[in-house]
């Protein structure tokens, strides 16, 4: 794709198609070092953690109260989960802005809004598969449910956590650049509006590299390997509590 980009930047084609990569290359690097221009990197970078963190907090507490609240169970997991899964991301942004204006506040709704089936689902999926003899061991040994949830649910579903953490780290991006676009004045999807209207290419595809740089590192430097780190710590703790059952 790189190779064909500089065959086409340098083969006549107009560079409001196909700007040239010697100037989007150290514009992308403008981005995350010039104060004038990363300050819209950074400020969507903002804005995409604190919804992701936000999604996964509110997310896991609608379905740990639906899975162990028997009043909650048929309004959270079989009514409310379907119905964020069907609403359109335009409709919430729409209500975003007629709710909370045009501000930071209505882009971090509309991210959370949409990545909070995504969390829902994972975490619902991963506490179907608990363990209902630990959980009841839990129970015989302490009633403080708060414990029981720190020490037996939630080290169970951390896989699904962690999953989820990291498809709404992605998605998140997503959604947050179309809910800038809809009128804030920074970020980097403030930054690709401005773009089209002057008609600057070498503009759009530098804050598309950089999201795509901000969503790549994140995901093999931090995200992929804390997947692995969990994936490990379930598959010893399994292998020991295997041993622990096996008749000597």
């Amino acid at each position: 794709m790189l190779l064909a980009w500089i065959a086409s930047s340098t083969a006549g084609v107009p560079s409001d198609i196909a700007p040239d990569p010697a100037r989007v290359l150290p514009l992308t690097a403008q981005l995350f070092v010039d104060p004038g221009l990363a300050q819209h990197t950074y400020v969507s970078l903002f804005r995409v953690v604190v919804a992701v963190a936000v999604a996964i907090v509110a997310g896991t507490g609608l379905m740990i109260a639906a899975r162990f609240l028997r009043l909650t169970r048929i309004l959270v997991a079989h009514r409310l989960l379907p119905i964020l899964n069907a609403f359109p991301t335009v409709g919430w942004a729409l209500l975003a802005v007629f709710w909370f204006g045009v501000n930071d506040v209505a882009v971090v709704f509309v991210i959370v809004a949409i990545l909070l089936p995504f969390t829902m689902a994972n975490v619902w999926a991963g506490l179907l598969t608990i363990d209902e003899d630990v959980y009841e061991m839990g129970r015989s040994f302490t009633r403080d449910r708060l414990r029981r949830l720190r020490l037996i649910v939630l080290p169970q579903i951390l896989p699904e956590l962690v999953s989820s953490l990291r498809l709404s780290y992605g998605v998140g991006w997503k959604v947050g650049i179309v809910a800038e676009i809809f009128g804030v004045t920074s970020g980097l999807g403030y930054l690709m509006a401005y773009a089209r209207t002057v008609f600057d290419t070498a503009l759009l595809y530098a804050a598309i590299l950089v999201i795509i740089v901000l969503v790549f590192v994140a995901d093999g430097l931090v995200f992929a390997r804390l997947e692995r780190l969990v994936t490990r710590h379930r598959a010893d703790t399994a292998s020991s509590t295997f041993a622990m059952e096996v008749p000597r």
